[in-house]
């Protein structure tokens, strides 16, 4: 027999009237608001010179150092289940606050930008979940020569729970364990290249990952990933071809480790100036958590349309076994996702991306499998001011009940950007 989970009286099989019914309620809200900026004929540009000289006097340049408030955002978020869960769901209305700073810095052969926000949530319903979000970004690339160069990231992120404003939300979800928990995480990439030829280039790379559970019974992990790989271009079809090698090694604290050696090559084929296709195949030699070693194939591709500069979209495939922070397993996996974005009017853009993977925990047998939409729409009200409003969808199945969720959120919040 089917089953149909049922949110508010809406079913899953009527999901698609539910998404255009909203979208044509986003449409109509922002056509209202700026009906009401042109009746009124507010003087936007006045004001964002206003602030934009009141943000300046905050402002500090230093031997090209420019430090200054990036963004201030404040928003409210409607999210039916809160606590990520079947039995205990809990609906909440969420006051967001979010106060952004950055650094930057712009050379001629190196930049360097440091970003970090911190937010507050307030719920009105589940106190005791009001929380201080943090982000922390670091950007710094330098050229050494004409033929050598260097890309380093860092992200630091502290949240309870993955946030619907989210492009990746949808991602964010799978795989992951249900409920709530504060989760800290701190991602680092560094990439080295240097160009053997007019054509071939070296490169050589190091990734590390660090994830903390606070106050859970989660065993923290640390991965370490370094590779190098080759890559060539070739000019008249102006395709790029690449053969690289990995190792990944991932830690927990109270659980075995695990290894993984990938290698394989991958390609960049510009089908025309505007369509091009990625995709990278190869082998997984694991030797998994429990001692078992597996060799396994994975696949990744991805179709991109870049129709012209108000509208972009994409198709992506992806078949693999990886490691998962949440528990020291492997997860067999292979997830699909579309997405569409187009500025449809000066001030107006909207943006729809599809979601859909299938996984399986190979030593606990643990599956899931995950729908999620996404859809939002951008209004520019003036300069600096920006109004979002943003729908979001997700439904969870699992051999293991408990582990099931469905979940919608409505966003609606104002950024000045500066």
């Amino acid at each position: 027999m089917t089953k149909i989970t049922h949110l508010y009286g809406i079913t899953v099989n009527n999901l698609a009237r539910h998404l255009k019914t909203t979208l044509i309620v986003c449409l109509w809200a922002v056509t209202f608001t700026a009906s009401l900026s042109s009746t009124y004929a507010f003087d936007n540009d006045r004001l964002d010179l206003t602030i934009t000289r009141f943000l300046d006097s905050l402002s500090y340049k230093y031997k090209g150092f420019d430090i200054k408030i990036t963004e201030v955002s404040v928003g409210e978020r409607f999210d039916d289940n809160t606590t990520f869960t079947n039995e205990n769901k809990k609906e909440d209305f969420i006051t967001n606050a979010q106060l952004g700073l950055g650094v930057k810095y712009e050379g001629k052969t190196r930049t360097f930008e440091l970003t970090g926000d911190i937010g507050y949530q307030a719920f009105a319903k589940n106190s005791n979940f009001n929380n201080i979000t943090q982000h922390i970004n670091l950007n710094f690339k330098n050229e050494f020569s004409k033929r050598d160069r260097i890309n380093l990231k860092n992200v630091f992120t502290h949240i309870e729970a993955p946030s619907s404003e989210d492009e990746d939300f949808s991602l964010q979800q799978f795989g992951r364990s249900t409920g709530r928990f504060e989760f800290f995480q701190n991602k680092f990439d560094i990439n080295y290249s240097y160009d053997i030829a007019k054509q071939i280039s070296l490169f050589v790379k190091y990734a590390n990952e660090i994830n903390i559970f606070s106050g859970s019974n989660r065993s923290n992990s640390f991965l370490n990933n370094p590779g190098v790989g080759l890559s060539y271009l070739f000019s008249p079809t102006e395709t790029i071809f690449l053969f690289s090698y990995d190792f990944t090694s991932v830690q927990f604290e109270n659980d075995p480790d695990a290894t993984i050696h990938t290698i394989g090559p991958g390609i960049r084929q510009y089908i025309t100036k505007k369509l091009f296709f990625d995709g990278k195949t190869g082998v997984d030699f694991i030797d998994s958590f429990d001692d078992e070693n597996l060799t396994k194939p994975f696949v990744q591709a991805s179709l991109t349309y870049i129709v012209n500069e108000r509208t972009r979209a994409r198709l992506s495939f992806d078949k693999k076994y990886t490691t998962s922070p949440y528990f020291a397993d492997i997860f067999n996996n292979w997830r699909t996702s579309a997405s569409v974005t187009r500025q449809m009017l000066e001030r107006l853009g909207c943006s729809l991306s599809i979601f859909y993977g299938e996984g399986e925990y190979v030593f606990s047998s643990f599956e899931q499998r995950l729908l999620g939409v996404n859809s939002s729409l951008n209004y520019d009200i003036s300069r600096n001011l920006k109004g979002r409003l943003t729908y979001t969808y997700s439904q969870l199945d699992s051999n293991f009940e408990t582990a099931e969720y469905s979940k919608n959120t409505v966003f609606l919040g104002l950024t000045a950007g500066f």
